[in-house]
């Protein structure tokens, strides 16, 4: 499995794209979340088209904002013809999607003539099966957010989504091969909705996780010792996501 980071900050950056992740198994590929600016990255490190599903943690611009260029891009690609196009998209989110996906075809009417199909699947606490992966889903504490677990081939990766500390992301990491976390703020800052280096240890320490990657950076936190922080108290593989960063395990 490889994660790659399409994304690794959060809407206050001026350096890095918001949210987003490409995971890639043996015969699939899936996209984690496509805030702003991560769908350039998707572009230089994949064939759009060969991305059959696309996960959604919550509706937050830099988090699902790049959904509409996303299915433009496979739009523009169907009227040119373009054969590698996959015929149906599975798009996966927490309650409110189908109300989503009717908003943005409202804002956009282009998108209303796709060629293609659309299967989404609103979830909380639940699983699905989608090509090349089996996903696992719980609620968070955040907004309408939802983490995901990804498996195939033996491996698994956990995302957070954004959070605050909640025991369903340890649960939904428990011996993961790699927690993708939201790291957002210092610890003397702190917040009721994202979580700290430290938070994200404890997380990773509780849950077993073999490796932690810490993203969703705002720019407070950057200055911030955080491999150091974290490594008093996790000593699993510790990585600070940076936008086009890849993971292989």
């Amino acid at each position: 499995m490889k994660v790659t980071v399409l994304g690794s900050g959060a809407i206050m950056s001026s350096t890095r794209a918001c949210s987003g992740y490409l995971v890639e198994s043996e015969n699939a590929k899936a996209v984690v979340d496509l805030g702003s600016g991560s769908f350039l990255n998707l572009k230089k490190t994949s064939d759009v088209l060969s991305i059959g599903t696309i996960l959604l943690t919550h509706y937050h611009p830099d988090h699902a904002s790049e959904l509409a260029s996303f299915l433009a891009y496979k739009l523009v690609a169907f009227k040119f013809g373009d054969k590698r196009s996959l015929s149906q998209i599975n798009l996966i989110g927490p309650k409110g999607l189908n109300d989503f996906i009717e908003k943005i075809r409202a804002a956009f009417p282009i998108l209303q003539e796709a060629q293609y199909r659309i299967i989404t699947k609103e979830l909380d606490n639940g699983k699905i099966v989608v090509p090349g992966f089996k996903v696992k889903s719980m609620p968070m504490a955040h907004d309408n957010c939802i983490g995901y677990r990804l498996e195939a081939q033996g491996r698994s990766v956990t995302f957070s989504g954004d959070t605050a500390y909640t025991k369903n992301l340890v649960s939904l990491a428990k011996n993961v091969d790699l927690l993708v976390a939201d790291c957002s703020f210092p610890d003397s800052v702190g917040s009721a909705v994202h979580m700290t280096p430290l938070q994200c240890a404890n997380i990773a320490k509780e849950a077993e996780a073999k490796a932690l990657l810490l993203s969703h950076l705002y720019p407070a936190v950057e200055t911030e010792p955080i491999l150091k922080i974290v490594k008093s108290v996790y000593k699993g593989k510790t990585y600070v996501a940076n936008d086009l960063f890849a993971v292989e395990f």
